[in-house]
């Protein structure tokens, strides 16, 4: 009997001590994203509060403001004279790096609306060497039958969903001739900052259970071979049930899905008001970029050869500290990364007849020969 009563009381107390893990664990993982969350509520509450005085110091936070659009969600502050990674910068007043450029523009002259994030923006580099701006210049320099303007909409953290509704809400205005679409490697994800909303007290839902379900899914796939998304995305996180982690309002906003569905409505956005359209890749687009702006018409420029040249020109290996990035611990292009970008650029929009083909809409086909 004794020995009956003492198996009942070693299961209890194991049971007990199981269930006190369990809720050992499931509670830290809540106070990991109430803590993660709170940081993310600090930093959205203070972005934009303040406008910095000219010739301030700053960071990324103090250059952006919540934006009215909740598909934008933030934007750069206009009007600002500040230092931003050491160097100059200056927004207009659309809150667009870069000078003003007006509305109504003149009847020869080329306008190139540019959509990115950091890399179009010019992130750490003077915006006369940011790659858009050199672009600008050397169509000046070789195609002076016309004038070429450039709007550079570009905001660092910005993904393709955010980029085309920045076209549809703020750029269409300037009514782009050419809109060239800057793909990074995390064009499908949310900025850095933007976590999951603070519902860590909720009873529907258990974190353990998700942690545990997302890691066996995960080896599902591996065992399988399936993938929800293309094996280049993987890295993101943004396969299976990845997205529990994004708030609710967000979700539209990530993963392969909403991304072809802004460059289908990028398309309809060119169809409607007559643009033509570009995807760079610097240095490479993936498959799955390949694949959709082939079927919609967009001609992919890639910058992988320029570079491989140069760096085999220059006796550059993988080991050296290479001069087309801001820093080993920086890869964001230098003056001299974004110099080849540029004409990269320039070389295939001559080449492909693109370039006087928009010379001939403001100056007539005689004048666009090349």
């Amino acid at each position: 009997m004794m020995r009956a009563r003492d198996l009942v009381l070693t299961g209890t107390l194991a049971l007990g001590a199981v269930g006190l893990t369990v809720a050992l664990l499931e509670a830290a993982l809540r106070l990991e994203v109430h803590f993660a969350d709170a940081r993310t509520a600090r930093q959205l509450q203070s972005i934009g509060v303040a406008v910095p005085a000219p010739g301030t110091r700053v960071r990324l936070g103090n250059i952006i403001r919540i934006s009215p659009n909740p598909r934008i969600i933030y934007e750069l502050i206009p009007n600002l004279d500040v230092v931003f990674l050491q160097v100059p910068l200056v927004t207009n007043a659309d809150g667009f790096r870069g000078p003003a450029v007006p509305a109504a523009r003149g009847s020869r002259t080329v306008r190139i609306l540019g959509l990115g994030d950091s890399v179009m923006f010019g992130w750490g580099v003077r915006d006369e060497d940011g790659y858009l701006a050199r672009l600008a210049a050397a169509l000046d320099r070789d195609l002076p039958e016309v004038s070429w303007e450039i709007v550079n909409t570009a905001v660092p953290g910005y993904n393709t969903v955010m980029e085309i509704e920045t076209l549809r809400d703020k750029g269409l205005r300037y009514g782009p001739d050419l809109v060239i679409l800057n793909f990074v490697g995390n064009d499908l994800g949310l900025p850095n900052f933007i976590v999951p909303e603070p519902d860590e007290l909720t009873l529907h839902r258990s974190y353990l259970l998700d942690f545990v379900r997302s890691r066996l899914e995960s080896a599902q796939r591996a065992r399988s071979g399936l993938e929800a998304v293309p094996a280049e995305l993987r890295h993101l996180g943004l396969d299976g049930g990845a997205n529990e982690r994004v708030p609710r309002r967000y979700r539209d906003l990530v993963g392969l899905k909403a991304w072809r569905g802004a460059m289908r409505h990028l398309s309809a956005l060119a169809s409607q008001h007559g643009f033509e359209v570009v995807v760079l890749a610097h240095p490479e687009a993936p498959p799955f970029v390949k694949e959709t702006s082939r079927e919609l018409g967009f001609p992919v420029i890639e910058t992988a050869t320029a570079v491989r040249e140069y760096e085999r020109a220059a006796g550059l290996t993988g080991g050296d500290d290479s001069p087309l990035v801001l820093t080993p611990a920086d890869p964001h292009p230098s003056p001299l990364g974004n110099e080849i970008i540029a004409r990269v650029l320039e070389q295939n929009l001559r080449k492909s007849g693109l370039a006087h083909r928009l010379i001939a809409r403001r100056t007539g086909p005689q004048l666009a020969t090349p």
